[in-house]
């Protein structure tokens, strides 16, 4: 088995241009499949869809270190294509999915944007993955609703659990979600990983549990105190270390098929039958 492991660098360029390019370089060298940004066109309306559109201080955030310039997803994808990992952008108004559209190769929506089924919806005519955090939602919403929806769209859509708070505790990651079968398939395909940092294990824990794809935030060692996600971003030893322990317990999983393995082999003569 192959877990997709997404590097999500969030806030953690400080609006820079520069410093998402050494995320990707981040990423790409701890070993994850895929680099993941954020990106508005507009702050204030972004503002008024989370209901803090008389808060100047998140329009402020927004501008800071979403709304850069589109030009930049071009380059941005063709720097994880050179370092051979997936481009990904979160978006937060309806309108801003066909503009990133034609750069990323899967989709990825907030916990914060699942329950508004327009924005879902806006994701399934590029015919691509969609990937839906569903923190602060319970089992109907999460599965019932946004599976659901997008589903009977023909959507091929992966439900990620996810506990909206920054850091989560790790009595809310609920990782018994990724054991859920129904119909021999995942209810919960993975996890959106929000935990303190230095847990670098809580990964690999979900990949035990049946993650197929896990998310986590990464920064980089410039990145300024002040920033938004700098306190439950990892640095790049900790995600270093996030992924070899997802890659290790991989190797603990094996294929899954009982048999006689060839470590057993030389045991195997003494068999008593």
């Amino acid at each position: 088995m192959h877990t997709y492991v997404i590097a999500e660098g969030g806030a953690c360029h400080d609006g820079q241009l520069s410093k998402q390019f050494e995320l990707i370089d981040v990423a790409s060298s701890a070993g994850c499949d895929a680099y993941k940004t954020q990106w508005t066109s507009s702050p204030r309306d972004m503002a008024r869809r989370r209901g803090r559109a008389e808060t100047n201080g998140y329009v402020q955030v927004y501008a800071r270190y979403l709304a850069w310039p589109r030009e930049w997803h071009n380059q941005l994808a063709a720097s994880c294509a050179r370092r051979g990992i997936d481009y990904l952008c979160t978006t937060y108004i309806p309108a801003d999915v066909a503009v990133v559209a034609p750069h990323v190769r899967r989709f990825k929506v907030a916990s914060f944007e699942a329950g508004d089924d327009e924005h879902l919806l806006a994701h399934v005519p590029y015919g691509k993955p969609v990937l839906v955090s569903v923190g602060m939602m319970d089992d109907g919403e999460a599965i019932g609703g946004v599976r659901g929806l997008l589903k009977s769209r023909g959507a091929d859509v992966r439900i990620l659990q996810c506990a909206s708070a920054y850091p989560a505790p790790v009595e809310a990651l609920n990782l018994a979600l990724l054991r859920e079968r129904y119909g021999g398939l995942p209810t919960y395909d993975g996890l959106s990983d929000h935990t303190d940092p230095a847990l670098t294990w809580t990964g690999a824990l979900a990949v035990a549990a049946g993650a197929e794809i896990v998310e986590a935030h990464l920064r980089l060692d410039t990145t300024a105190p002040d920033n938004p996600d700098f306190a439950h971003a990892m640095t790049l030893r900790q995600f270093e270390d996030y992924v070899r322990h997802i890659r290790f317990t991989e190797t603990c999983l094996g294929e899954g098929v009982k048999r006689l393995e060839p470590c057993e082999r030389e045991m195997a003569r003494y068999r008593v039958l």
